[in-house]
């Protein structure tokens, strides 16, 4: 990864590879119950990108798309090595894990990447104790603290 605001991730085998064109749309930490049910992870650390801001660019044959069969998500992940490397979402981004982002960049997350702020947040199962601001749904909508 470079600081030119281009990036890319892989799976582990390295036959799925993704490139990150400009900015991410979010980069947060989400804890909506969609997520959680997708995932099966307490909440999650996303970037996330238009789609034609995270282009596949090697292997798009090798990826593997598990459709939720009630929600309009998915989760694409290797064949060979079973790595999720992306999930879409309602509004049809390619959410990338900064875990990944993180394994692909010498355990690094760039700056700009980082989460800065927490939304679904009054759907939480975990509580975090940071300096973050934490959205009860979306990031335009009321700030949880404000509700309670």
């Amino acid at each position: 990864m470079d600081n030119h605001n281009k990036y890319s991730v892989r799976c582990q085998c390295g036959a799925v590879e993704v490139q990150l064109n400009n900015n991410p749309v979010v980069h947060a930490f989400c804890h909506c119950s969609d997520c959680r049910d997708l995932l099966n992870i307490p909440f999650h650390a996303v970037t996330a990108w238009n789609k034609n801001d995270a282009v596949i660019v090697k292997g798009e044959e090798e990826l593997s798309i598990y459709k939720h069969p009630s929600l309009e998500m998915t989760r694409c992940f290797c064949k060979h090595c079973g790595e999720t490397v992306f999930n879409t979402n309602v509004m049809d981004w390619r959410v990338i894990s900064q875990l990944l982002i993180s394994k692909c960049n010498n355990n690094e997350i760039p700056e700009n990447l980082r989460s800065d702020k927490h939304f679904f947040y009054e759907q939480r199962v975990v509580d975090r104790q940071d300096e973050l601001p934490k959205f009860s749904r979306g990031t335009d909508g009321p700030l949880y603290e404000d509700q309670h």
